[in-house]
């Protein structure tokens, strides 16, 4: 999170030396949903609080949870 110092929390995926990544079959969304996926994911990357995963084959599908005001 931004102004948290990395010392307090950070979060990490240990990895298994020759284990083989399980991969998860593309889930199809509405384009609607994928709109209102890809306005959340840029307002969290622009603030800082996603970055870019340094592991993306263990990469799963996304779960969006629709809020009753309308955004994801």
């Amino acid at each position: 999170m931004p102004g948290l110092d990395p010392q307090i929390a950070s979060h990490k995926i240990s990895l298994i030396p020759n284990v083989e990544p399980k991969k998860q079959k593309l889930r199809r969304m509405s384009l609607e949903m994928s709109l209102k996926i890809k306005e959340e994911v840029v307002k969290q990357l622009d603030t800082r609080f996603l970055c870019v995963s340094k592991y993306p084959q263990w990469v799963s599908n996304i779960v969006p949870i629709p809020k009753k005001d309308g955004r994801v």
